[in-house]
């Protein structure tokens, strides 16, 4: 598995807008809404370069307010761009990794394919860590 870069970096927060605010003016950039995450229970705003992503939940069961129950507000992972989905899972599992979760953001709009396969932060040392592989539609 080759890693290519940091793709971005996953903030959870309580309040969306603020946080943008907050954000914009620290980093020197504006904040886009993406709007309610449909079946995660979650909206999420992203830096025009895509590299921070804030999320709150917007559904008290959703993982982002387990999240934030469990260790409040911050850095809920990290997420690294790889050039093939399927052998970084092959990889990560062939080394004993545990994978929690896979998503697919593919929306063929914003996204002609993205593909997300979330790691047991438990396994990387507390590090939550996401392997994506993504085109921008």
């Amino acid at each position: 598995m080759k890693i290519k870069r940091i793709q971005r970096v996953v903030i959870v927060v309580r309040n969306l807008e603020e946080a943008a605010s907050r954000y914009a003016d620290l980093l020197g950039t504006r904040f886009l809404d993406l709007g309610a995450q449909e079946g995660h229970g979650v909206r999420a705003m992203v830096s025009e370069d895509w590299l921070v992503e804030l999320l709150s939940p917007v559904d008290p069961r959703s993982f982002a307010a387990r999240h934030l129950e469990k260790h409040g507000e911050g850095v809920m992972g990290v997420a690294f761009q790889i050039p093939d989905i399927d052998e970084a899972r092959s990889h990560v599992k062939s080394k004993g990794f545990k994978v929690l979760s896979e998503l697919d953001f593919s929306d063929g709009v914003t996204w002609k394919s993205f593909k997300e396969v979330v790691l047991d932060p438990r396994e990387t040392n507390g590090a939550p860590i996401m392997l994506v592989q993504a085109e921008p539609g």
